[in-house]
């Protein structure tokens, strides 16, 4: 961390990005970053992909560059929440043109791709570890904090997760106490839903099944239906956590149709390491949680998925 608190004090101007398809922790963390940036005299600007309503309680829509990435400049890209370059989506050209490089991710598969590494596999979110590296920067003001409570809500679902530790407590706690809105961003991020939301959580609902005897549950939405119902891929947010309440399961999967021949497989466990499978799908992430996405036939993938899933359930059940 040292070593990249020298590289921020060393320039002015900084690209900040988050993974493809951002979610809370992702923008949390680039904005809170992108605060406390400015709060020292920097020049940060946030390059994300366009992400849901519900992540406009987010203080930080002002860092959002709306330009296209080849009319900037990039001399230090920050990489937040991000398991490898190829997950970077638009910003992946800005991250192979910038003079510096810096990663900041709490990914079980993230190797170390940048020039300067902060990884922390233990960490309930990116935005905690962020929070660390704020603190020796600037004091947190409430836009900072705002940020990084609802980074720290979303990866932690609420501090259900079991990466929730005592320290991520003692971080919210410490957040609440500059002033923040808490209990809005809570309730914005963990409850508030579009209809469409409603419906498309109907539909994967009425598309579940079971497998293994019911230790593997899984649904499968295609484009199609999603259209039917005016949802979109980011509408079926928490849909493979409630899947993963089934009593039995000890896994639960998510196969989501997000444009044609572009599959997202989301993975939820209790037990066995889904990161395994995901990796082999080409994605990443957690022993618990994870992901990739798949160019393919979907009833390809779905039986590709549930095979590498049955392997790891024996392979942890030995």
């Amino acid at each position: 961390m040292e070593e990249i608190i020298r590289l921020i004090h060393g320039h002015e101007h900084f690209i900040i990005a988050g993974h493809t398809g951002p979610d809370g922790d992702a923008i949390g963390s680039c904005f809170g970053l992108a605060w406390a940036l400015e709060a020292i005299g920097k020049k940060p600007l946030v390059v994300l992909e366009p992400f849901v309503e519900k992540y406009n309680v987010i203080p930080g829509c002002k860092f959002l560059y709306h330009g296209t990435p080849e009319e900037l400049d990039v001399n230090v890209l920050i990489a937040l929440d991000c398991a490898d370059p190829g997950r970077l989506g638009a910003a992946r050209p800005l991250f192979d043109r910038a003079k510096h490089t810096v990663c900041i991710d709490h990914h079980e598969t993230n190797k170390g791709f940048a020039d300067y590494n902060y990884i922390d596999a233990k960490a309930s979110s990116t935005a905690e570890m962020v929070f660390r590296l704020i603190e020796k920067l600037t004091a947190p003001n409430k836009d900072i904090a705002a940020a990084i409570y609802a980074g720290i809500i979303s990866d932690t679902g609420g501090f259900r997760y079991n990466a929730t530790a005592k320290s991520t407590m003692e971080t919210a706690a410490q957040l609440m106490d500059i002033g923040i809105p808490f209990a809005e961003i809570y309730r914005e991020l963990m409850h508030v839903h579009r209809f469409a939301a409603v419906k498309a959580m109907g539909l994967a609902l009425n598309n579940c099944r079971q497998a293994m005897d019911g230790r593997i549950v899984y649904s499968s939405i295609t484009r199609e239906m999603l259209d039917s119902v005016g949802a979109c891929y980011a509408d079926l947010d928490g849909v493979v956590e409630y899947l993963m309440g089934t009593r039995g399961a000890e896994v639960a999967c998510l196969i989501c149709e997000k444009q044609p021949a572009e599959i997202k497989v989301s993975l939820r466990s209790n037990g066995p390491n889904v990161g395994n499978v995901a990796v082999a799908l080409g994605g990443g992430g957690h022993h618990l949680a994870a992901g990739a996405t798949v160019d393919g036939d979907m009833n390809e993938i779905i039986q590709r998925t549930l095979a590498l899933l049955t392997q790891e359930i024996l392979t942890h059940e030995t």
